[in-house]
């Protein structure tokens, strides 16, 4: 940031109206011996000079690049330019938490719009003006369940659901007495439906699924309604909101809450956040959702506008009553999620869902054709479990030598997945690089 000094005229007004004779008097009770000497003219460099030296200093710091096949919950997409663009604007970027109800009529309108954009990639029929990200949107959703069913205690959720979400969804419910119970996943990544029938009964308030999961695959959710509506057991799904580009839509699965993280939609990995997490529902459950719900409405001359239809924080209403403590939105995560939607617009999504798709698939099927090297056998979206006939960190060393970050090992989440290693692919790869990951694969010694 750049500093402008006061000139003199400018001391000599801002003394008067202090009444003092000069600066030194504004530091008259320093002791002497631990004040600095006045600096003289030519004392330091000149901000060009300071300028130069601290560009000297930066150009010290090298490190690295790798080519990123990270994934498990944080993606690299291409963000548009736009979307910096927009949401840097004043207006958004310095306007204050929009939970009040004097929130300015821009501020109300785009979380209106992205409660739409949610709508439509889920297929529900109502959302919310977004949560704190995707974990705490699976957390939230469980409330919501046992609130729908206050005399249930049980929650089930598959152990493929992302296990930084399944630890938040502990923590929420530690406090209610619920019993959450794992349902394993099969040797293909895929839910265990025969455990998850057996789990099922009428003190089930809500059965908690990922799809695409946590290892990448995709889950047969028309079952697992199937399997909870005779028990009234409401049933969430937590999703990648690309993969609804060309997976069907949790409102066509009869989902009944849709949950997940918006990072994928125009914010950048940024070391983990912050994200804005979006938790949409079935009409009949508009009451029972957290946060808060814009509303569109005309005035008294026929304009459209916009209000804030229902606030559901315990600040603004009994604290028995409230359905949330969440204090405020993620407005301007959710307003970049809905810039790079629209941008993207409702050919586009589908168009960059497909790309990632076909990449994925295209490097999971040519690793296949590497002997000795194993992947999972479910339907992906964009990322893939692999497994070389090699330790999982060995095969990173190599990698990492030619500049390649292969994906993540889980075996520290999953210990009954030992060197397996999830590698997820976006439209940021290209044929060029996903053919040099192959090739790199190829090097490696049986």
């Amino acid at each position: 940031m750049d500093f402008i000094s006061n000139q003199e005229p400018q001391i000599q007004e801002m003394l008067k109206v202090l009444g003092i004779s000069d600066i030194d008097a504004l530091f008259a009770d320093i002791p002497a011996q631990i004040k600095l000497d006045r600096p003289t003219v030519d004392d330091g460099l000149s901000e060009y000079e300071g300028s130069r030296l601290m560009e000297s200093l930066a150009a010290k710091n090298t490190f690295r690049s790798f080519e990123n096949y990270l994934g498990a919950g944080a993606y690299e997409h291409y963000i548009p330019a736009l979307t910096a663009a927009i949401c840097s604007k004043s207006e958004f970027l310095t306007s204050y938490t929009p939970y009040q109800p004097e929130a300015s009529q821009g501020m109300l309108q785009i979380i209106f719009e992205f409660q739409s954009a949610i709508c439509a990639l889920t297929g529900m029929d109502v959302a919310n003006a977004s949560v704190y990200d995707g974990a705490s949107a699976c957390a939230e959703a469980a409330l919501i369940a046992l609130r729908c069913h206050p005399e249930r205690k049980k929650i089930l959720i598959a152990a493929s659901v992302h296990p930084n979400y399944q630890a938040v969804v502990a923590q929420y419910l530690a406090g209610h007495g619920i019993e959450v119970i794992k349902v394993p996943f099969q040797e293909s990544g895929e839910l265990d439906t025969a455990v998850l029938k057996s789990q099922l009964n009428a003190e089930t308030a809500a059965v908690l699924i990922q799809s695409p999961n946590f290892l990448g695959n995709i889950e047969n959710m028309k079952e697992v309604v199937a399997l909870a509506k005779p028990f009234e057991t409401l049933v969430i799904q937590c999703a990648n909101p690309l993969a609804y580009g060309v997976f069907a839509s949790a409102g066509e699965l009869g989902v009944d809450i849709a949950v997940g993280d918006c990072q994928p939609f125009g914010l950048a990995l940024n070391y983990g956040g912050p994200y804005a997490g979006y938790i949409a529902c079935k009409q009949a459950l508009l009451r029972q959702l957290p946060g808060r719900i814009v509303g569109e409405t005309v005035d008294t001359q026929g304009r459209r506008g916009f209000v804030l239809t229902l606030q559901a924080r315990e600040q603004h209403i009994r604290r028995e009553k409230a359905t949330s403590n969440i204090c405020t939105n993620q407005a301007l995560a959710a307003l970049a999620s809905l810039i790079a939607i629209l941008w993207y617009g409702k050919e586009g999504v589908p168009k960059l869902a497909l790309t990632n798709f076909q990449r994925a698939a295209y490097l999971k099927q040519q690793l296949e054709a590497i002997p000795g090297v194993k992947t999972t056998s479910g339907a992906i979206f964009n990322e893939f479990l692999v497994k070389f006939p090699h330790p999982a960190a060995q095969v990173q060393r190599h990698f990492r030598t030619h500049q390649i970050e292969l994906g993540f090992a889980v075996e520290a989440l999953y210990p009954s997945l030992p060197d397996w290693i999830l590698v997820a692919v976006t439209e940021t790869k290209s044929k060029m690089q996903l053919d040099r990951y192959i090739s790199i694969a190829k090097e490696l010694r049986l």
